[in-house]
C-alpha cells in the first residue's frame, strides 16, 4: 500500500467507526450531553455532517452541493431527524474521499484553506475523533457506554491489528 493508499484508507476506517457509533444512537439516547451544557449525541453527528460539507465546498463546489444539509438555517441548529443524519453521513464520507482522490490525482494538492488534501482530511479525522468522544461521554453518564467488546470490535480494531489476550 502507497502513502496516498493508506491516507485514503485511514479517512475509509474513521468513516466506518462514526457510522459504527452512530448505529448506536436511536430515539431513546439522541438527547443524551456530555454534559449539562453540551450538545446533544444528535447535534454532535449533524455538526460532523456539516463541518465535512462545509469544507468540501473549498474542494469541490458541486459535490458539496449535492450534499443534503444538516443545519437548519445556522451552525448552532441542526436537525434532529437520526435516519437523515446517518444517511448525510454515508454519503459525506463517500464524497470527501472522492472529492480529495480525483485531486491527489490531478496533482492539485491545495485544498481550499489547507496547503494540501492531506492536512483537509487529517482535520477531520482529528475532528470527528473529539466530536466521538465527547458522544461516548454522553453515552456514559447516561449508563450506555458501549461495552469494551463493542469499542474493540468497532473502534479500535479499526485501527489495529493485534489481538488483546488476558
Amino acid at each position: 500500500m502507497d502513502v496516498i493508499e493508506a491516507f485514503l484508507d485511514s479517512w475509509d476506517r474513521q468513516c466506518r467507526i462514526v457510522l459504527a457509533v452512530a448505529s448506536r444512537i436511536d430515539e431513546s439516547n439522541k438527547n443524551f450531553k456530555p454534559s449539562e451544557d453540551g450538545w446533544p449525541i444528535y447535534q454532535h453527528l449533524a455538526h460532523m455532517h456539516g463541518t465535512r460539507r462545509y469544507f468540501l465546498g473549498q474542494l469541490d463546489e458541486e459535490a458539496q452541493k449535492a450534499l443534503p444539509s444538516t443545519f437548519a438555517g445556522s451552525w448552532d441548529k441542526t436537525i434532529d431527524d437520526l435516519d437523515a443524519i446517518k444517511k448525510a453521513l454515508e454519503l459525506s464520507s463517500a464524497a470527501v474521499r472522492e472529492a480529495v482522490e480525483k485531486r491527489i490525482q490531478a496533482g492539485n494538492e491545495k485544498a481550499g484553506f489547507y496547503d494540501n488534501s492531506m492536512l483537509y482530511i487529517q482535520h477531520l479525522i482529528w475532528h470527528e475523533g473529539w466530536h466521538v468522544g465527547l458522544i461516548f461521554l454522553a453515552l456514559r453518564v447516561n449508563g450506555q457506554e458501549p461495552p469494551e467488546e463493542w469499542e474493540e470490535a468497532n473502534v479500535w480494531s479499526e485501527w489495529r491489528t493485534e489481538v488483546w489476550e488476558e
